[in-house]
């Protein structure tokens, strides 16, 4: 099978090293019956995704801005993971 190489200078190398050192992604927790995963990209990229523990239903959500991140966070992990929602 061959191999396939990146050439340093090709945008596609580019953009894998780019997103190699500016991408954190953090342990996944359990809050209130929600699963949450939390990424962050170039500190100013916030990805969130939730799933409930009971029904398995996902919400994924994406934010610029910190403060309107953990307000979603509040509205979510507030929700009942027993029941479906509509977001």
């Amino acid at each position: 099978m061959e191999k396939k190489t990146f050439k340093l200078s090709s945008p596609r190398a580019m953009l894998y090293l780019d997103i190699k050192n500016n991408y954190k992604s953090f342990q996944l927790i359990i809050r209130n019956g929600w699963a949450i995963k939390f990424s962050v990209y170039r500190d100013e990229n916030i990805l969130l995704v939730f799933t409930s523990t009971f029904t398995c239903q996902t919400v994924v959500r994406y934010f610029t801005n910190e403060n309107d991140a953990v307000d979603f966070i509040n509205f979510i992990t507030a929700q009942n993971p027993h029941e479906e929602m509509e977001v």
